[in-house]
């Protein structure tokens, strides 16, 4: 892919790359000519996922070891 070449994305606005950009500037992660590659959305896990991996790990008996 060219360097210059405009990158666009039906789900992302140019206004919140403009942001990502900036804060990753401000805090030190993105130097002079850097540049970002992809944006992606969280990842959200399902709660109720969550309460049963919980349950699972709870419920393990890990004295054997």
């Amino acid at each position: 892919m060219a360097l210059n070449k405009t990158v666009t994305s039906l789900n992302v606005r140019p206004q919140v790359v403009a942001a990502i950009a900036a804060a990753l500037a401000a805090s030190g992660y993105l130097s002079a000519g850097g540049q970002i590659c992809s944006i992606r959305p969280l990842k959200r896990v399902n709660a109720w996922k969550m309460a049963g991996l919980r349950e699972l790990m709870l419920g393990r008996d890990l004295s054997i070891y």
